[in-house]
């Protein structure tokens, strides 16, 4: 992708159509997973919240990492900087395949390095090996690796039409990438050709360590069109007031899983204290409130 082949130059990056892509929310499958299991889930008890029974269901508590894992990377990304566009929940199921078509993009990153397509999958707890051809998690061989690839190409052909339409005239290629959540394991045995995998954790320091690829000029054009509505697909992304309800819910969940693992400290730490003023009073023959006191 060369300067040569493009017109456009902005001086600042766009905020984009109102309601647009610049507002679009990460679509958190994790997260809303979670919340539909923990609310199967019977409530607890006064006396089990006393003394902080963990509240997360058995049957949340792998997509609840994965939410956790989610929400990180979104952060992280946001980190990235002013040099770096990133869209969350991009629409483009509209030109995708029917085998393999989803409905969004988790996230798209424009920057300094390239593009790049994300697609998160949570395996938290899960063995994931990974061929040139195969994606397998626990000797389950999924279509990962085909997702990727076709949201990659979705990207591309929607960018390169939105920039034709503004004059414009460039090679884009889009790098798909797959974030996979605290897995056991994750074997790369031969990476897939384009497709890069990583870890949560790991992956923006990745994508930050990359070489510059392209220039301002060319990722400030590229930005524009991407900030544009008209660029994706028709389809809605995740509305804002939904998002931002689960995410409170979610947060509410977090703040009770806190509040249990520190009643459970408590009640841990004051057993501690009664058994040592236990053997106290047993080698010294004082009763344990007379240890506690004196």
């Amino acid at each position: 992708m060369g300067d040569d082949h493009v017109t456009l130059s902005v001086s600042r990056r766009p905020a984009g159509d109102p309601g647009g892509p610049a507002d679009w929310v990460p679509s958190n499958h994790a997260l809303r997973e979670c919340l539909a299991l923990q609310a199967e889930a019977p409530p607890i008890s006064l006396f089990a919240r006393l003394f902080g029974v963990d509240p997360l269901s058995r049957h949340a508590r792998r997509s609840y990492s994965g939410a956790l894992a989610e929400i990180a990377l979104a952060d992280s990304l946001a980190a990235l900087g002013p040099e770096w566009t990133v869209l969350h929940s991009v629409p483009v199921d509209a030109v995708l395949t029917a085998r393999h078509s989803p409905q969004t993009i988790d996230h798209l990153v424009i920057g300094p390095a390239g593009i790049f397509s994300i697609t998160v999958h949570s395996h938290a707890g899960q063995t994931v090996w990974v061929g040139e051809r195969t994606f397998m998690v626990d000797d389950e061989r999924l279509d990962h690796l085909a997702v990727a690839e076709d949201a990659a190409s979705a990207a591309s052909r929607l960018l390169a039409v939105a920039l034709a339409a503004a004059g414009m005239t460039a090679d884009v290629v889009v790098t798909p990438c797959i974030v996979v959540d605290s897995p056991v394991a994750l074997q790369v045995r031969q990476r897939p050709d384009r497709i890069q995998i990583s870890t949560a954790r790991n992956f923006t320091a990745w994508l930050a360590a990359l070489p510059r690829l392209i220039s301002p000029a060319v990722v400030n054009s590229l930005s524009v069109v991407s900030l544009r509505a008209s660029t994706w697909s028709a389809s809605a992304a995740v509305p804002l007031h939904d998002a931002y309800h689960r995410r409170d819910d979610f947060d509410q969940l977090r703040l009770q899983i806190a509040s249990a693992k520190l009643r459970r400290l408590v009640w841990t730490g004051l057993g501690v204290i009664l058994t040592y003023c236990q053997v106290i009073s047993s080698a010294t023959g004082l009763s344990p409130l007379s240890v506690v006191y004196r």
